[in-house]
């Protein structure tokens, strides 16, 4: 599938966004068992550590359909040539129309651009379009262990890809 042509992309961050980042992640995470609110807290916290602690080496892309968040994803900059793919999220008004794996694909050509030779993300269990689109794109899981995260102890799930 195509994406709209009312869904746009940017990459420039204005005052608030960073807030709707984790809006986005309330909102659509708010109904699955295990999420909710500790989750939206959980995702604020990385959101203030990519610019409080990272100094927002990086990038957040922010897709908008009317002025309305629908989607998004992020790279954060680490050390030893490798970028973590954070936030990764669509708004279930816009699946299914291939905005999720654009956005990816433009995160990972970002780290191409900027030198980096692998990509890494942490995931858990119960996100299967996630963990499909990941799969899609190559990324392999490298370790998974149990860990206290926002609402108790839930696998923690290390996967990488290799980049050219």
């Amino acid at each position: 599938m195509t994406e709209p042509d009312d869904i746009s992309v940017r990459k420039e961050l204005c005052g608030g966004d960073l807030g709707r980042v984790i809006a986005l992640h309330g909102e659509c995470y708010d109904m699955l068992p295990g999420f909710g609110l500790p989750f939206e807290a959980f995702v604020a916290r990385t959101v203030a550590e990519y610019i409080l602690d990272t100094g927002a080496k990086g990038r957040i892309w922010m897709a908008e359909r009317d002025g309305r968040l629908v989607g998004c994803t992020a790279i954060v900059l680490r050390d030893k040539n490798r970028g973590q793919l954070r936030w990764v999220l669509v708004d279930p008004s816009a699946r299914g129309l291939g905005l999720g794996k654009r956005l990816v694909n433009d995160a990972l050509q970002y780290c191409r651009d900027n030198g980096c030779k692998e990509v890494f993300l942490e995931t858990t269990d119960g996100l299967p379009e996630s963990q499909a689109l990941y799969d899609a794109l190559g990324f392999k899981i490298v370790s998974s262990e149990s860990e206290f995260l926002w609402d108790g102890v839930r696998p923690l799930i290390h996967m990488k890809l290799e980049l050219d």
